[in-house]
């Protein structure tokens, strides 16, 4: 299906379901809590794949229901480490699907990226987190333009200029905290130091 301005007059439910996962996409690497990316990443798999569902993109629509329920995992797995792990599980039944609606090159380019997606989501570590969602981008933009998704083209192509917009943020901050931390170590041991001075030179004054 070509890429055309005809393909979503041509089919409104797939214009708005794909216009709700473009609003998710640019909105989520704006957030700074682990949770709240994962909850607007929910509603990203959901709009895309009844998007895609709507333009015959089964591997794609297949993708995306996988891709939301794992989110779910990872939104409920908090600090259990057993239910974080069942979110890899996810990856055989994501290949599975992918052979059984295999479509040549946009089923592969599918795969590989919620392949990132999901190990991605399992990250506790949202720098990490962020920066295998970006490893994905280039593999989801060309599944979007092979199948003619022009929201989610449009959609993955500003997403990647404000995710890594978010990413150097969220480096540079970490920076400042880290410097923080180090003045702040720096400081404590200059007080010890000198506490230490003062009770040695109290010692010796009372050895007089």
């Amino acid at each position: 299906m070509s890429l055309s301005l005809s393909t979503l007059l041509e089919n409104p439910a797939a214009a708005a379901f794909g216009a709700a996962g473009l609003a998710c996409q640019l909105i989520w690497p704006l957030l700074k809590r682990r949770k709240a990316m994962l909850g607007v990443q929910m509603g990203i798999g959901s709009n895309y794949g009844i998007q895609y569902a709507t333009l015959d993109a089964w591997s794609g629509a297949a993708v995306c229901a996988l891709g939301a329920s794992q989110t779910a995992i990872a939104l409920l797995a908090g600090d259990r480490p057993w239910l974080r792990k069942l979110g890899l599980a996810f990856l055989p039944i994501l290949f599975t699907s992918g052979f059984f609606t295999w479509s040549g090159l946009p089923t592969l380019l599918a795969l590989s990226a919620c392949s990132l997606i999901m190990i991605g989501r399992l990250q506790k570590d949202t720098l990490r987190l962020r920066q295998f969602m970006l490893a994905s981008v280039p593999f989801g933009m060309s599944y979007d333009l092979s199948v003619g998704a022009a929201p989610a083209l449009i959609g993955s192509c500003v997403s990647l200029a404000i995710s890594l917009f978010a990413l150097r943020r969220e480096l540079r901050n970490r920076a400042a905290r880290n410097s923080g931390r180090a003045t702040e170590q720096s400081r404590n041991q200059l007080t010890m130091t000198f506490r230490k001075g003062g009770a040695y030179q109290t010692a010796s004054t009372w050895a007089r």
